[in-house]
């Protein structure tokens, strides 16, 4: 029996929506703390934390199934004390939690439920456990069998015999010491093994690494595409760069056409759950679309495939329709799971009460979207839509192991439009005029049902993602609402969730990882600098406000002071003492679903050693390279962020400085010039006027005594801080910056 609970607990007063789903549990949960551990520690009970977030369809179900049971609640009440985490706000405590059930099961996911003695040493854990026993035991036999071993002498010295293990385990895998041999500068040898070693996951016949489930892994996608740009610019290895193109470009079209890709409001889902990417698992997640539109944004301008664009900018618009606070921030994720309400016959008032269902706001029946269109449009148009989009009388979900989606369709993309013009007997021009249409009735229908749940949380580092996202749809497409979307969140982050001077009479500035609802609380991770100073280099390039400059050199500094590590290399997720609670300082070297810290930090110091010379930065960013050494050899396709990084430190560099005003033609012909190159040869800096002149000196003293010449604009290309002289011609200004493309470096600058 599923009730509530007559009265909240104690995450009543939390503002995390994961955390506020469970406040009214009849499970005594505590938010992660020093009151949780106390307790633990003062009755001698075992703590139980479960970790999830709050549009994960899985935590939805045993939420449900045994969190909201009052019987199941009792006996996790009775001997165990009960930590509710998120995971997006807490991936410090995550990352060492998945880690150890990985170690004890061999995989991990969410809902996380974790078994610690009471100082968080874990020994017991796994993931969804169902409410009886079916494969599996249930989760009422897991606690009874829990509780009875800790409390019987001999099964507790067996618990905490596990827990050391484990405990070592983890220290080893998350902050292990780096051998001697690792500590050498790794060379470009290790750029081809890794296109290899992708090649031998990747599925050749419908796009990405693997079987089902599959995930897009933008990390390798970008990897691949940036080994394109360094083989044809710099090796001149033609082969091997189309090889690893034709890998990215065939997996994001399938992507595209698949029904992972919102074909109506735009955007990605968050994996899918069969081989040819047509059934998702529905959730949204602000990171996943933030990588996945930047890469179709590179991948259009690599290729000019008009669908690419396409992508990028449907997505591009559902952030901003969706998933954007009114000041400018970036919202966290849509819920897989909300109530599917046929528009065609069903009053929407039944809806109130109905159970959510996964992905019900997205899938259709086929009679729905018949009778829709023809209310709408011309039979035709919906023979066209289904003919296009796979619509079948009983569905046209094959893969639907729970019977979730019987009778129902979820669009994608199965033939082209040439296939459609050719068998109704129409132009492409018409078929195409079709779609659009019919795409636009069936949104705004659509737009009447219930929406699923929105997580309305503000992450820093998932904002750093889709503002490099939107620099790079500006630099790209040149539309300026996109860079204002960017200069808006980077806008509401500077001013609600940093602190210039936390201490008084000191400027200690301090960043803080999550707003909502006003608060903002937890002192910002190593991710949310690594991504957030990304953006802001990516936002400086795109449109040349020297503050992002200046923001990303300080709080740069602030990430070397806070996480680097001194004796090893790599940055650490969280500073010395910033939760004494946590079992361990971790780090995460490997890229998932989204790249490593370290590379992304890695990334960034190279970009910002060369626009400012601060030592510090290469040092930082060398030393990172050499402790990840081993990994990149002997796991490469684990680590292409790393690897990419690597290429980036070893190629020549140029720095093309443009004199004159932004408002010129002139100037900005001579701008696009300088991005039509990989920007990973080219650190652009625009001067349009003594201000910027002043601002930039100081981390670039060279540019000091850099002016235009009368009303002409003027670009100064410089290598290693000495500048060749200005140019104002396109074509010497083309051959000048070819040269940054002569010969990779064996070493840094």
């Amino acid at each position: 029996m599923n009730v509530k609970a007559k009265s909240p607990n104690r995450l009543k007063d939390e503002k995390s929506p994961y955390l506020l789903q469970h406040a009214e549990n009849p499970v005594d949960w505590y938010p992660w703390g020093e009151e949780a551990f106390e307790k633990a520690r003062s009755e001698d009970k075992p703590i139980l934390v479960s970790i999830g977030y709050s549009t994960c369809h899985w935590c939805h179900v045993m939420a449900n199934e045994s969190f909201s049971d009052p019987d199941t609640a009792a006996v996790m009440n009775r001997h165990f004390v009960n930590i509710k985490v998120d995971r997006e706000e807490r991936p410090d405590i995550d990352t060492i939690y998945i880690s150890a059930v990985s170690a004890m099961t061999g995989s991990a996911g969410w809902p996380l439920n974790v078994f610690l003695t009471p100082d968080g040493r874990p020994f017991y854990g796994g993931t969804y456990f169902p409410p009886t026993r079916h494969v599996s035991p249930s989760w009422r036999e897991i606690l009874t069998a829990i509780a009875e071993a800790y409390g019987d002498s001999a099964k507790r010295k067996e618990l905490l015999q596990s827990a050391d293990k484990i405990t070592g385990l983890l220290k080893n895998y998350l902050d292990g010491d780096v051998p001697a041999h690792q500590k050498e500068r790794p060379g470009l040898k290790l750029l081809d093994p890794a296109v290899d070693a992708i090649s031998e996951l990747y599925d050749a016949k419908y796009g990405g690494f693997s079987k089902a489930p599959k995930f897009p892994m933008p990390p390798m996608l970008s990897f691949l595409l940036f080994y394109n740009r360094f083989a044809f610019h710099v090796k001149k290895d033609f082969s091997k760069g189309q090889e690893a193109l034709n890998m990215a470009v065939r997996t994001l079209e399938k992507i595209a056409a698949g029904g992972i890709h919102d074909h109506l409001g735009g955007g990605f889902h968050r994996y899918a759950t069969d081989e040819r990417w047509h059934v998702p698992h529905f959730e949204k997640m602000l990171y996943d679309n933030a990588q996945l539109i930047r890469l179709y944004v590179e991948a259009y301008d690599m290729t000019g495939n008009k669908a690419f664009a396409s992508a990028a900018k449907d997505g591009l618009a559902y952030i901003m329709r969706d998933m954007t606070h009114p000041d400018g921030a970036f919202y966290s994720a849509e819920d897989a799971d909300s109530v599917y309400v046929d528009l065609t016959g069903e009053p929407l008032d039944d809806a109130k009460g109905r159970k959510k269902a996964e992905g019900g706001f997205y899938v259709w029946h086929h009679d729905e979207i018949m009778n829709i269109l023809r209310i709408e449009q011309k039979k035709e148009v919906f023979d066209i839509f289904a003919f296009y989009y796979g619509i079948q009388p009983e569905g046209n979900v094959a893969h639907d192991p729970l019977g979730e989606f019987t009778g129902k369709n979820i669009l994608h993309r199965v033939r082209t439009v040439q296939d459609a013009a050719k068998h109704f007997g129409l132009t492409e021009r018409e078929i195409e005029q079709a779609l659009s249409g019919a795409r636009e009735t069936l949104f705004l229908a659509r737009n009447h049902r219930p929406r699923p749940h929105l997580d309305d949380k503000v992450l820093v580092e998932w904002n750093g993602l889709m503002i490099s996202a939107f620099a790079a749809a500006y630099r790209v497409f040149g539309d300026r609402k996109y860079l204002s979307a960017a200069e808006a969140a980077i806008s509401f982050i500077h001013e609600n969730m940093y602190e210039d001077n936390m201490y008084e009479n000191e400027n200690i500035p301090e960043l803080y990882r999550r707003w909502r609802d006003g608060e903002r609380k937890i002192p910002a991770m190593a991710a949310d600098y690594a991504f957030l100073i990304q953006g802001l280099l990516d936002a400086y390039e795109a449109g040349f406000d020297a503050s992002h400059l200046g923001w990303a050199v300080l709080l740069a500094g602030e990430m070397s002071k806070r996480f680097f590590d001194q004796k090893q290399g790599g940055f650490y997720t969280t500073g010395d003492g910033q939760d004494p609670h946590l079992l361990l300082k971790a780090k995460d070297p490997m890229d998932n679903v989204m790249p490593s810290v370290d590379a992304v930090a890695v990334m960034n110091f190279i970009r910002l050693y060369r626009y400012t010379g601060n030592r510090d930065f290469f040092q930082a960013a060398d030393r990172t390279l050499a402790a990840a050494a081993d990994r990149m050899e002997k796991h490469p396709s684990a680590v292409p962020s790393m690897i990419a990084a690597l290429g980036v430190s070893r190629l020549t560099h140029a720095e093309a400085v443009v004199v004159g005003s932004m408002d010129s033609e002139e100037a900005d012909v001579l701008a696009d010039v300088i991005h039509a190159y990989p920007r990973e040869a080219i650190s652009p800096v625009w001067i349009d006027g003594t201000e910027t002149r002043e601002m930039l000196s100081v981390y670039m003293p060279h540019v000091k005594d850099m002016t235009a010449k009368g009303n002409r604009p003027r670009v100064f290309v410089c290598f290693d801080r000495t500048c060749h002289e200005p140019v104002s011609d396109l074509e010497m200004l083309e051959n000048l910056l070819e040269t940054a493309f002569e010969s990779p470096l064996q070493d840094f600058l």
